[in-house]
């Protein structure tokens, strides 16, 4: 079994039971779908496996990194899974900031992500691609308002693997075009 391998197997076992909301389908089908886009970058197939561990589990950077480790990936490496993870992981949530509004949460989150390797930024991409897939099949009531957001996100997220970003700005705007002709008509 090769490291890729190894690696699915683990995040396969840390994200157990968990389901994609609204549908009965496993959340290692969300993340293997995330790796397979996020690929066009080194390592980050192995990234995109990854990028919701610290926030949907209770692993720790140094399980991760040690695991990591343990399936044959250099320290560098390895060091750059774990770096990109951790800022894929959301920072201004309501129980770091309970003080704050949803909306001034979200724009700070915005500003966070703009800044963040371009590595992650490309993974964030592929995050996108498959979250807005999903938000049109199950949460069309809130697909405007979603997909406005995160064009917005894009626009001061410019610097990771510019295909993969293309691909996601002409995503949300071919759908904002069809949401709002169907709401015309």
């Amino acid at each position: 079994m090769n490291r890729r391998d190894k690696l699915l197997d683990w995040i396969k076992q840390r994200h157990k039971g968990q389901l994609i909301r609204y549908t009965a389908e496993p959340y290692i089908n969300h993340l293997i779908a995330v790796a397979g886009l996020a690929c066009l970058v080194p390592l980050g197939y192995e990234t995109g496996l990854c990028h919701d561990l610290f926030e949907d589990t209770e692993t720790t950077g140094a399980e991760l990194l040690s695991a990591l480790i343990g399936f044959g990936y250099t320290d560098q490496e390895a060091h750059l899974i774990l770096n990109c993870t951790v800022e894929l992981t959301d920072v201004f949530t309501k129980k770091n900031y309970p003080e704050l509004k949803k909306k001034d949460r979200k724009a700070r989150e915005a500003v966070r992500l703009a800044a963040i390797s371009s590595a992650a930024q490309t993974v964030k991409y592929a995050d996108l691609i498959y979250n807005i897939g999903w938000v049109l099949r199950y949460d069309l009531k809130h697909a405007l308002k979603y997909l406005s957001e995160k064009r917005l996100l894009l626009a001061i997220m410019k610097s990771g693997e510019s295909n993969l970003r293309l691909k996601a700005m002409s995503l949300i705007d071919d759908s904002l075009s069809k949401l709002t002709s169907n709401s015309n008509q």
